[in-house]
């Protein structure tokens, strides 16, 4: 696997260290239909990319709220390292490379990003920056943080061969 694959999947993790979901609508985003993944084909469609999207944007919201719990507590870092390695894998997958590797370098990603995200506000939140303005920078780097890592990983399309296999495989499910 190159560096370059595993590089977008650390990537990838440290935008799901900012926000959860911010890497994984980048992927649905900019993933074209056609993967060797039928669930990364699912987040590619119209209805993928929309879920992802809104949870992504609901999530931008809701960290802007006092109440929001710290992201290094066991609940909040587990899911953004699940995030982290879902979203390597995935890139993995769309660049035909490992995914189990992936997944790995993006879970690391996502504690790396997670404790730099806390670290940025708690430093931010002395007076120096407000509360507000430090989590809309922390935004900003994370949704382009997403974006390199996509745009590191480019997606190889399946083989012609590759493609009427999984259309047979289809078939054979649809018609029992």
């Amino acid at each position: 696997m190159e560096i370059g694959a595993l590089a977008s999947a650390f990537l990838v993790g440290v935008a799901s260290g900012g926000r959860s979901m911010t890497g994984l609508a980048a992927i649905a985003l900019t993933t074209r239909p056609g993967t060797a993944s039928p669930v990364l084909d699912r987040a590619a469609t119209a209805p993928g990319r929309a879920v992802l999207t809104v949870a992504a944007a609901g999530e931008l919201v809701g960290d802007k709220l006092p109440n929001t719990p710290s992201r290094l507590l066991p609940l909040g870092l587990s899911s953004r390292v699940a995030a982290g390695a879902a979203g390597g894998a995935a890139l993995a997958l769309r660049s035909r490379g490992n995914p189990g590797l992936a997944a790995v370098c993006g879970g690391v990603g996502a504690v790396a990003g997670s404790y730099a995200g806390a670290t940025w506000r708690r430093w931010a939140g002395t007076e120096r920056v407000t509360a507000f303005a430090a989590a809309v920078t922390e935004d900003l780097l994370t949704v382009a943080t997403a974006v390199l890592a996509c745009a590191l990983a480019p997606q190889r399309d399946v083989s012609a061969s590759g493609r009427s296999r999984r259309a047979s495989l289809w078939r054979v499910r649809r018609n029992g």
